[in-house]
């Protein structure tokens, strides 16, 4: 797909018509206290991919000209395939989670982290950023290949990637603070700018390591980024919207996309602390998707950040 027709899909999505990309496909609840290797999120349809596969069969992205892996791409994809996996064990689907574990194991870098392919000029980013989104799907797949295969690796790559969550994005890692709250960034830029959907993909793989592996670590992480997510919510609220990020720069109102995923984002957060903010937050969010003046403004509002771009 084009970079104008993936434009054009986002634009026809304020005017109520949804994006049949496969970048944007439906996401709902998931979580399933009982069972870890339920995702958070359903990503079953991101296993519909027809698009360039490496030689293990792991899809591959092609930006600007270039084709690579992605590890949010291919994390998102796994984490699909084990949702499959769960109704239907084919040794088909078995071989694919297999495979992008063993990726994952072996492209990990010496500091516990997995670096982007391309730059993401929005952020200013270059080649090779860290990403605290990259750390937590990693994170939730070796989980899940740790209880699908018994593969001491992989539950051993998950813990190393905990690291980049304790070091600051201004030494290469994931990690910013700002009134003693710490934001796992999923774009660790400088000033931050707080993206809340790639800090909960994030959250839930520490999550996953409280879960299975009882990590004193991983508590402390989560514990103390669940009380920056508690605190700073209301932030993310426009009144009329959600923003897709905070921070640095002219309020970014996110896409209608992922406005629904926002909403179901704090559907799983409801489920795993019950505390009452996610689920007022999600009620209100729901209500601004219901009224057609709300997704105009912000267009408008998306314009104006796009502008200043």
């Amino acid at each position: 797909m084009s970079v104008l027709t993936d434009k054009f899909r986002n634009l026809a999505e304020y005017f109520g018509v949804r994006s049949q990309s496969y970048f944007h496909a439906p996401t709902p609840i998931a979580y399933d206290a009982d069972d870890l290797l339920a995702y958070y999120l359903d990503q079953s349809l991101r296993t519909q991919w027809d698009g360039v596969c490496d030689e293990s069969g792991l899809p591959m992205i092609t930006l600007n000209g270039r084709t690579d892996r992605h590890p949010v791409m291919i994390c998102l994809w796994a984490l699909g395939h084990i949702e499959r996996y769960r109704s239907e064990p084919t040794p088909e689907r078995r071989e694919l989670i297999e495979s992008t574990c063993r990726w994952l194991i072996e492209s990990q870098q010496p500091d516990g982290s997995w670096r982007m392919p391309f730059p993401v000029r929005s952020f200013d980013l270059p080649v090779g950023a860290a990403s605290a989104m990259i750390q937590g799907l990693a994170i939730s797949v070796l989980i899940r290949g740790f209880v699908l295969f018994d593969d001491d690796r992989s539950l051993a790559r998950a813990v190393d990637a905990m690291k980049p969550f304790h070091v600051p994005v201004s030494r290469g890692g994931v990690r910013t603070s700002e009134d003693d709250r710490p934001f796992y960034e999923e774009y660790p830029c400088l000033p931050a700018r707080h993206v809340l959907n790639g800090f909960l993909f994030a959250m839930w793989g520490l999550y996953d390591l409280v879960r299975l592996y009882q990590d004193e670590q991983a508590y402390s992480l989560w514990a103390d980024g669940l009380h920056t997510v508690v605190d700073w919510l209301p932030r993310f609220d426009t009144g009329y919207w959600s923003l897709y990020h905070i921070g640095a720069g002219a309020p970014n109102p996110s896409t209608p996309h992922y406005h629904r995923l926002h909403i179901e984002q704090l559907k799983v957060m409801s489920a795993i602390t019950e505390h009452p903010v996610f689920d007022k937050y999600r009620r209100q969010w729901e209500g601004y998707l219901s009224r057609r003046s709300n997704v105009l403004r912000t267009l408008s509002a998306k314009i104006r950040w796009r502008v200043s771009h």
